[in-house]
């Protein structure tokens, strides 16, 4: 028997070809407006790669202090802790921090920045505005710089920072998290 060659498209007589085109079209169809990915048209600015290192050897301070102290706490890349303290406790987490925080040089808990190192720290807040958005988040406009310093400095509820920006809060926490990793807040502590 002669074998005559199909004049139907190659992917309605292909069926794991169609198969496999609607598999994909389905997977474009569920993915997210976002990429957590890396973007290749994204390089993360130098204080990045600083304060990362800069918090690890915090963390790693204080762990160590916590721990010749006697607590059995895992100390977090911000400082914080992970394990929940009773009312008791608390009050002298916080004091055996604040001395461990002194024999690290800094002040027990901590003094308010400078006006110069707000206006680096609003600086940064931009990077990571734009890192999201290279990223494929729309984020709305930021806070203007003066405003910033000015809510900054008194402490008012009114301050702008681009994890609060309702693009980013209208996407599922996985997404979220996966973009704080690539953006990571800036950090401050003396």
């Amino acid at each position: 028997m002669k074998k005559t060659k199909s004049k139907l498209p190659f992917f309605v007589s292909s069926r794991p070809v169609a198969l496999s085109l609607v598999a994909i079209a389905g997977l474009i169809g569920c993915s997210s407006a976002v990429d957590p990915l890396p973007s290749s048209s994204w390089t993360d600015p130098p204080w990045v790669a600083e304060q990362a290192a800069q918090r690890e050897e915090y963390r790693a301070a204080l762990q160590s202090c916590l721990d010749g102290k006697g607590w059995h706490v895992t100390v977090n890349l911000d400082g914080g802790i992970d394990e929940p303290l009773t009312s008791d406790e608390y009050s002298q987490f916080m004091a055996d921090q604040g001395a461990c925080r002194q024999s690290m040089g800094l002040s027990a808990e901590g003094i308010p920045a400078t006006l110069d190192e707000l206006k680096v720290n609003y600086s940064q807040w931009l990077d990571v505005r734009n890192c999201f958005i290279a990223h494929g988040v729309q984020m709305g406009p930021p806070q203007s710089e003066d405003a910033w310093l000015d809510a900054a400095q008194s402490g008012g509820g009114d301050l702008w920072l681009p994890y609060s920006d309702p693009a980013l809060e209208a996407l599922s926490m996985d997404e979220q998290d996966a973009l704080k990793a690539l953006c990571p807040q800036p950090w401050l502590t003396k």
